[in-house]
């Protein structure tokens, strides 16, 4: 299995630039998880300390959003396939969950844990490196895409104040 688990760790873009050996020794530290058609893999506010790639199968991300009327109610905001991650905020220290990660139909997920990831990169500071410089550029790109948003919304606020 572990040629397949390479070939779609190569695939990750938390993993971009790493060389196979490096993929490799990601890939022994990986656990399987198989889980049915939609389970939960972890619900929005529980504690984890596992990073996810999706080997086979697809997941929904889901969160919670607040109504006019204050209730919460879940809200789809992506699907992930094979090739794809998610849950890599635990590499940056202990938190809570930000979404809840349901499977779309059978999967089968490569389950990295922390401290054994944080074990790897003691080991091999290289892939720590560009696993977090990789995670950086990620979170840059979606905090500009989240101030764009939140500026046109504000635009469209302040547009529709004017109106009235």
């Amino acid at each position: 299995m572990n040629k397949s688990v390479v070939e779609n760790l190569r695939r990750v873009e938390l993993l971009s630039g790493l060389s196979d050996e490096e993929l490799l020794q990601i890939a022994t530290i990986c656990k399987v998880r198989r889980l049915a058609g939609g389970q939960h893999v972890f619900n929005e506010g529980d504690e984890g300390d596992e990073l996810f790639v999706i080997h086979e199968g697809c997941v929904r991300i889901v969160i919670n959003t607040r109504g006019p009327d204050g209730t919460f109610t879940p809200s789809t905001i992506n699907l992930l396939y094979s090739g794809q991650s998610f849950g890599e905020m635990v590499l940056l220290g202990g938190a809570t969950r930000s979404a809840t990660v349901v499977c779309v139909d059978p999967c089968v997920l490569l389950v990295i844990r922390e401290r054994d990831f944080a074990a790897l990169c003691e080991r091999n500071p290289r892939i720590g490196y560009l696993v977090m410089r990789n995670m950086a550029a990620d979170l840059a790109y979606k905090l500009r895409s989240s101030n764009l948003l939140l500026r046109g919304n504000i635009r469209w606020q302040q547009g529709e104040l004017g109106k009235r």
